[in-house]
């Protein structure tokens, strides 16, 4: 007799916190009503949380609680728990969204209904992937987006597993930026369900001072320019930016950008 074949679940939804309780318990709740749960599962990476919300995983059943020490970065955090992930398939999923029953399932149908699609998002503000010399994200159609910054997002696991994960040079910003590039350049595109809107709950992050996170998302941006477009276009940019801070007597945030300073440890 043949041993029965084991699967794993459909899809892992992963979900990045830190001392976000009030938004990671509705995130939750809403996800315990999900319709078919033995299809999916539930992964919460805690960057390092002092609030309780680390402890979360005792209230709600099915949860699995990834407890870092500190906070390094969202980058790493989606790349730990991809890494835990037994899905096909991955939810990315934002701290603060209420999902429905029905959404997963009307996101992997969408994903599995079209060859081309690479990656599924709802209703939501959407962007071109940006290019060298761009300080901010060009905002798109969604029929025209290219980059899902800060969107739910399904894609197939395998995705991430083919490019070995996200590049951990990245701490906080555009670490996904590498995703969609090359998902792009692979022929794929990001189906938006303009249809299906996820309610969704927003706090600050008070690790991270308004100072560092700029730093980290001009750094992450030269970065993406360096691996994407030559050497040269990420160090004139981050080189540019460096003197515009030093010029406007940002000596802190120059100083950061000239030191590398990035989210990795708080």
């Amino acid at each position: 007799m043949e041993a029965p074949e084991i699967t794993g679940p459909s899809v892992s939804v992963v979900v990045v916190s830190q001392n976000q309780s009030q938004l990671l318990k509705p995130t939750l709740q809403a996800l315990s009503a999900r319709e078919n749960p033995s299809q999916s599962e539930v992964i919460v990476v805690d960057c390092g949380s002092t609030d309780g919300s680390a402890r979360l995983d005792e209230e709600f059943e099915g949860i699995t609680m990834m407890r870092l020490p500190r906070n390094f970065g969202w980058t790493k955090a989606v790349n730990i728990g991809s890494r835990t992930a037994k899905g096909e398939r991955l939810l990315l999923l934002p701290n603060g969204c209420e999902i429905a029953p029905d959404t997963i399932d009307r996101m992997v149908a969408a994903l599995d209904s079209d060859h081309s699609v690479g990656a599924v998002s709802v209703a939501g503000t959407f962007y071109a992937l940006p290019k060298p010399g761009d300080v901010a994200l060009r905002e798109v159609p969604p029929s025209a987006a290219e980059y899902p910054f800060d969107q739910p997002v399904l894609l197939p696991r395998v995705t991430l597993v083919s490019m070995n994960y996200l590049p951990d040079g990245y701490g906080q910003y555009f670490g996904d930026a590498e995703l969609f590039y090359k998902m792009r350049e692979a022929g794929k595109r990001v189906l938006v369900l303009e249809d299906l809107s996820i309610p969704r709950k927003r706090a600050q992050l008070d690790s991270i001072t308004a100072e560092l996170a700029e730093a980290d998302r001009l750094s992450g941006l030269g970065a993406f320019y360096s691996k994407n477009y030559g050497f040269m276009a990420g160090f004139s940019f981050w080189l540019g930016q460096s003197l515009k801070a030093l010029f406007a007597f940002k000596l802190g945030l120059a100083g950061k950008l000239l030191g590398g300073t990035k989210v990795d440890g708080l």
